[in-house]
């Protein structure tokens, strides 16, 4: 019993350990941060503003950006140790709780500019309204006369945020350019993100797979088990004895055709002892790819929200970017996309394509094929599916952009 209490001090120890090596590393990139604004940006913080020029500003940018993701992270890692660690009931302080408090203020007054400057690019997703002396066609201004802004520079014309040919004063143009910047910095952001959340996701469920799982399970369940207890599969215990089968017809055939000196039966019996296990082994093996598929993916999609949670600022400007980017699609496009996926999962031909998906998918996870439940799925799915495309189009088309409706109709036509 005395080994229990030892055990929980020393992950107590570890916990603590882990908090306090997070938390120092955040507090070096935040050190970093400072040391590059004091050297470089005259004490300020890291902008295009205080740059001097464009490329001195995005190389620090990137290096900024690195170490805003690293403080992030360790910050988590510090704030999830914390977590298990008892509140201390005393009124004074202790000396590694100030030094922690200390720390945790250096951080917050170093990365809360750029956390601000990150919001700011919700707020200034629409132009403020140009000065009251200057005459303005509804709904938004527009660039002309001599100080006009090149239209080519601007998104797609069903944006709201560029349909101008006013007259601006030099305060409204540094708004647009400055509007503009923000633009650009957050196509940045968003398709960064968007490749991380798709590459991250995939490095995370194939490592974990073969780098914990695959051994972990192969040796509680394979290698540590006797032959005779080891469970495997209908399917692939089919496969396995059509793969000895054939192993066994080979070795009869080069020994009829003197290719392999002809063995005594206890040499060859032995021989085939040897292949049986060494193919029951694989065929166990196999047989846990299911539930190793299983784990890997729930650890994939465990990351995948804890990125989403993480990172919710970038989420957010991603799913603005894409609804910009998708609205300032032409209508022939739109309709195009629509019309290519309706096809693929609910057209005539759809019926084979989604039992490709379902076999493949029952495989994945080591289940049998179950052919009722698939042509139930194909018989109910894709209807389901067809509905709701039908009350997308009625109800988001027609509100955003009703000519697409009327192009589809002449498509479908």
């Amino acid at each position: 019993m005395s080994k229990s209490p030892s055990f929980f001090h020393q992950v107590k120890q570890w916990l603590n350990k882990r908090s306090w090596n997070a938390l120092d590393q955040a507090y070096t990139g935040a050190k970093t941060i400072k040391m590059i604004e004091n050297q470089h940006f005259e004490g300020q913080k890291i902008s295009p503003e205080t740059a001097k020029g464009k490329s001195l500003y995005d190389y620090f940018k990137s290096l900024l950006d690195r170490e805003l993701l690293q403080i992030r992270w360790n910050l988590s890692q510090f704030n999830w140790g914390n977590f298990y660690q008892p509140l201390n009931q005393s009124e004074q302080l202790s000396s590694q709780e100030t030094e922690i408090l200390s720390r945790l203020k250096f951080i917050e007054s170093v990365i809360s500019k750029y956390r601000n400057t990150s919001d700011n690019f919700f707020s200034s997703t629409s132009l403020s309204s140009p000065p009251q002396n200057l005459p303005i066609n509804p709904p938004y201004p527009i660039v002309q006369n001599n100080n006009t802004v090149p239209s080519s520079i601007f998104p797609p014309r069903s944006s709201p945020l560029f349909e101008v040919s006013q007259k601006l004063t030099p305060e409204y143009e540094q708004e647009v350019i400055q509007q503009l910047r923000n633009l650009r910095q957050e196509r940045k952001i968003a398709i960064r993100f968007l490749i991380l959340l798709v590459v991250v996701p995939v490095l995370v469920q194939f490592l974990s797979k073969n780098l914990i799982y695959s051994p972990l399970l192969n040796w509680k369940f394979v290698d540590r088990a006797e032959l005779t207890k080891i469970e495997i599969s209908q399917e692939v215990s089919e496969k396995f004895f059509n793969e000895f089968s054939y192993y066994k017809e080979v070795l009869e055939i080069q020994e009829l055709l003197g290719i392999r000196p002809e063995l005594s039966p206890e040499k060859k019996r032995e021989l085939l002892r040897e292949k049986a296990i060494e193919m029951g082994k694989e065929a166990a093996y196999e047989t846990l790819n299911g539930f190793k598929n299983l784990l890997s993916d729930l650890t994939s999609l465990a990351a995948f929200t804890l990125m989403i949670y993480i990172f919710r600022r970038q989420f957010t400007i991603l799913r603005s970017f894409l609804s910009r980017y998708f609205l300032g699609l032409s209508d022939v496009t739109k309709v195009f996309i629509f019309i290519l996926l309706t096809d693929m999962f609910v057209g005539f031909h759809s019926a084979e394509g989604w039992e490709v998906i379902l076999e493949s998918t029952l495989d994945h996870f080591g289940l049998p094929e179950n052919h009722n439940l698939i042509f139930i799925f194909i018989a109910t799915v894709p209807v389901i599916l067809d509905s709701i495309f039908k009350l997308l189009i009625f109800n988001y088309f027609t509100r955003k952009s009703p000519t697409a409706v009327a192009v589809l109709e002449k498509m479908q036509q």
